[in-house]
């Protein structure tokens, strides 16, 4: 074996080593683009929730009317406990 050809097999074998690393870069900045716009939709969905809930249309009504609901229930529990058990 030559000299040349000892040559010849380190120089695609790095060749090969970098591709692998430049792959690997590749996926690690695909995976952090990826968490952070998951990141973006949880936020964005929160917000648009809360401006929605908070508006004037159906689903503002009904998110009133549930609030409501689990209000009047949180007053009225106490005493209907009380009447159950005590009277």
């Amino acid at each position: 074996m030559s000299n040349m050809e000892n040559l010849e097999s380190q120089l695609t074998e790095k060749e090969r080593q970098a591709r692998i690393y430049d792959q690997a870069v590749e996926s690690i900045r695909a995976q952090q683009v990826r968490r952070s716009a998951r990141g973006y939709a949880v936020i964005s969905s929160a917000m648009n929730y809360g401006e929605g809930a908070l508006g004037d249309g159906a689903f503002g009504r009904i998110s009133q009317g549930a609030k409501m609901f689990c209000i009047l229930f949180a007053m009225l529990v106490p005493s209907l406990l009380v009447w159950r058990v005590l009277l």
